[in-house]
């Protein structure tokens, strides 16, 4: 039972990493990551229910992927359901779902039309009267916004609504149905178009929200300032719901911060773990040589990996650019292999197709393999460099995990990748110090990234012991830097803001 004296938080989104069992029994059986939200979400259930905060989750029931992760059959994993409370963990179940591995296969659109009716219709309710009313919303990305963050601001709950990508969903009238929507209308943004009316979901969440939390300060910056807007990347709508909370001082940035159970000391997934204090390059070519099998890579413990860890997008991360120079680079530097591990967006295969072809014709010089995440983790112990080619980023977390990992980072000086890549200077080269941690190049094409990879392959081809201390420096760095202790309290700051400056534990 929740205490009454005490303002609840019910975190609601669309994915999760591996929850802390501090949520209760269900928790370790739960999990549904397709990229950094869920692990900020994971996060977050950790580090509120460790301070004493009331701390409840919301998300969708992916029944086949919660019972894939936890490799139980469908008998094992009724009778799971069956004998354990699920406490603060709310799973939001239909058949439109279940069947999924992602929340964002299928139809969107519909799964969160879903998402979202069973949250206003029973959740938030049954949460709230758990607390004596006292409930702060806090909702991540589009598909938990909509109707969810207009049903708490009619009914008095403050809302922290936090954007970790500018993506929206646009939800059809008809599939809420339902759902009392006549009290709601004056709080959803509505949109008409192919002769039926829509809701605009993240406009929607923006537009309710007490606070606009983003995940990067210069990505705000850049769509405060109007930047991109040759590009068909959001709406002049939802731009300016973002404009109006900027200008009345209701947005603030909080960056995302890795779990430590991602480090490579921790990670089971990596062959030979490794923290700042170990013999870092040694361990990494061990870990190279692994990965090198696994994916078909001519083995070579020698060899400088680039490695791509992310989706296959090419009107984000920019796919299309590697796939541009993959193979002439590696003819050009001739000491160099390139790692693809990723899917590509929604029903889309065509680039997992053309990255197939590139790797088939480089005599093991180039590798591709959809996403699993063992693949995925090992890699980054691997890379010499992680790297992309984004257009935007909000925040990014590959550049991080890259770091962690004891792998400079390249990428283009935008959002998030401006926020935290600092440029590679040496005191052996009359810098004032050692300082960064990878490299940045300027322009969306594919002669930026590749001048970004060949600057960092002439680091990588420094002696051993030139990299060897700047790998640890960067390690031991980026742990400071990208604390989740920190974001936890700075997520705890903004709760009691909108919480009237009560605090929460």
């Amino acid at each position: 039972m929740g205490k009454p004296d005490k303002t609840a938080v019910l975190l609601i989104a669309p994915e999760t990493a591996r929850l802390p069992d501090t949520m209760g029994h269900l928790a370790r059986y739960i999990a549904s990551k397709s990229g950094g939200l869920g692990e900020v979400i994971a996060a977050l259930c950790s580090g509120l229910t460790e301070r004493g905060v009331e701390c409840h989750i919301a998300t969708l029931y992916l029944k086949r992927r919660f019972q894939q992760e936890c490799r139980l059959d469908d008998d094992a994993w009724y009778e799971l359901r069956n004998r354990i409370d699920p406490e603060k963990i709310h799973l939001v179940n239909s058949s439109v779902f279940s069947h999924l591995a992602s929340a964002y296969e299928g139809l969107p659109h519909q799964n969160a039309a879903e998402f979202q009716k069973q949250v206003v219709n029973h959740i938030i309710t049954n949460v709230r009267a758990k607390y004596s009313g006292r409930l702060i919303v806090h909702s991540h990305d589009w598909m938990a916004g909509g109707i969810i963050t207009a049903y708490a601001r009619l009914r008095g709950c403050p809302v922290l609504h936090t954007v970790h990508n500018i993506h929206t969903g646009q939800t059809p009238l008809d599939m809420l149905a339902g759902v009392e929507l006549a009290p709601l209308a004056p709080y959803l943004y509505f949109m008409s178009g192919n002769g039926s009316h829509h809701i605009d979901n993240h406009a929607t969440a923006i537009k309710n929200a007490s606070l606009v939390s983003f995940v990067g300060r210069r990505f705000l910056q850049e769509v405060v300032e109007g930047q991109f807007g040759g590009e068909a990347l959001f709406g002049a709508d939802l731009r300016r719901e973002i404009r109006i909370k900027h200008e009345h001082g209701q947005t603030l940035t909080i960056f995302n911060a890795p779990s430590p159970v991602l480090h490579p000391e921790r990670c089971p997934h990596v062959t030979v773990p490794y923290g700042p204090e170990d013999r870092v390059l040694e361990a990494k070519r061990q870990n190279l040589v692994e990965f090198q099998r696994r994916t078909g890579l001519r083995v070579d413990p020698e060899a400088i990996l680039l490695y791509w860890p992310s989706r296959l997008d090419p009107t984000q991360k920019g796919i299309h650019l590697l796939e541009d120079i993959a193979h002439r680079f590696v003819i050009d530097h001739g000491d160099v292999q390139i790692a693809i591990v990723g899917n590509g967006v929604g029903g889309d295969r065509s680039h997992e197709e053309i990255c197939g072809r590139i790797a088939w014709s480089s005599g093991g010089k180039i590798v591709y393999h959809r996403f699993a995440e063992s693949l995925s983790m090992l890699g980054f112990a691997a890379a010499s460099d992680v790297f992309g080619a984004s257009l935007y980023e909000p925040c990014g977390q590959i550049d991080q995990l890259g770091n962690l990992y004891g792998a400079t980072v390249t990428n283009r000086d935008t959002g998030g990748y401006h926020d935290k890549i600092r440029e590679m200077a040496l005191a052996v080269d009359g810098a004032p110090e050692d300082a960064g941690n990878g490299f940045l190049f300027r322009d969306y094409d594919s002669g930026g990234l590749w001048y970004g990879l060949h600057r960092s392959v002439e680091f990588h081809r420094r002696p051993a012991e030139v990299r060897e201390s700047q790998l640890r420096r960067i390690m031991r760095e980026t742990r400071t830097r990208d604390n989740p202790d920190r974001m936890v309290d700075q997520y705890i700051a903004a709760y009691e803001r909108i919480n009237g400056g009560v605090p929460l534990a």
